[in-house]
């Protein structure tokens, strides 16, 4: 059960000159939050509004501070896939100009992967990915913007907190996505929800996706999808061993995020 540490390179292993083309090339201003689903297992807990308003403490939506962890990174078009009470995030995009909205219209019947699907048409460039339903520190998407690998998920170390899933990769390279540690290799930590995606992933995950939409539409787009263009084109990881996040999907892991919710205010304070 002991995660086996792995790192990528870090900025001090290269030299001046590739440093200086990594910061000239590549300079991430969007960023896609995942917002469509309906939260089920949240349903009496959340009083019929989205996961993403859920509010922890200060009354302010827990979308609203990744909006906020955002901005201070530098990313200056988000665009947020809806679906379920999308009018909630059409009142958020009205206070926030960064903001573009694109629904996805079969919310009920689809999975992550078709919300990701939806946002093609305003996608030209790298991103970060995450969803909705996180709280996490800023520093989780200033180091993805910082490493020099222009795929990565955003992983941690052991949380206990239920649902965990669980990246297993073979040298620096994810090989394998579940919830299911049997079936895994080599577990190198815990998916967060967070990553750093390049265009030229993103169009290949689309062209896999839409092969797969002919027979499912509820395909995921970590466990299933990343995991069939991770073949293709490389698939890094970012481990932060003692990140402090938390993701909400029911009633034991809102209170666990409450508790982390104060560490990171703490922390920020």
């Amino acid at each position: 059960d002991v995660y086996k540490r792995q790192s990528l390179p870090s900025r001090r292993t290269l030299n001046s000159k590739s440093i200086t083309i990594y910061f000239m090339k590549i300079n991430i201003t969007q960023a896609v939050i995942l917002a469509a689903g309906m939260g089920v297992r949240l349903k009496e807990l959340n009083r019929g509004i989205p996961k993403g308003f859920i509010s922890l403490a200060d009354n302010i939506p827990i979308i609203e501070h990744s909006i906020e962890a955002l901005l201070a990174c530098g990313i200056s078009d988000i665009i947020i896939v809806t679906g379920f009470m999308d009018e909630h995030y059409e009142n958020l995009r009205s206070r926030y100009p960064q903001i573009k909205t694109v629904r996805n219209e079969k919310f009920s019947e689809t999975g992550t992967m078709y919300s990701l699907w939806c946002a093609r048409k305003l996608l030209n460039t790298d991103f970060i990915l995450l969803e909705s339903d996180l709280i996490f520190e800023t520093r989780a998407i200033r180091e993805l913007l910082e490493s020099p690998v222009k795929n990565l998920l955003l992983i941690t170390g052991k949380t206990e907190a239920g649902d965990e899933v669980y990246v297993a990769a073979e040298g620096d390279r994810v090989k394998q996505i579940s919830k299911d540690k049997t079936v895994l290799g080599s577990i190198v930590g815990e998916f967060i929800g967070v990553s750093r995606l390049s265009y030229d992933f993103y169009l290949k995950l689309i062209r896999t996706a839409e092969e797969s939409f002919e027979s499912d539409l509820k395909v995921s787009y970590d466990m299933d999808c990343f995991v069939t263009v991770a073949d293709k084109i490389p698939l890094g990881f970012l481990k932060i061993e003692n990140l402090l996040w938390a993701e909400i999907d029911d009633a034991l892991q809102l209170k666990r995020a409450q508790k982390i919710w104060k560490e990171i205010k703490s922390q920020s304070a």
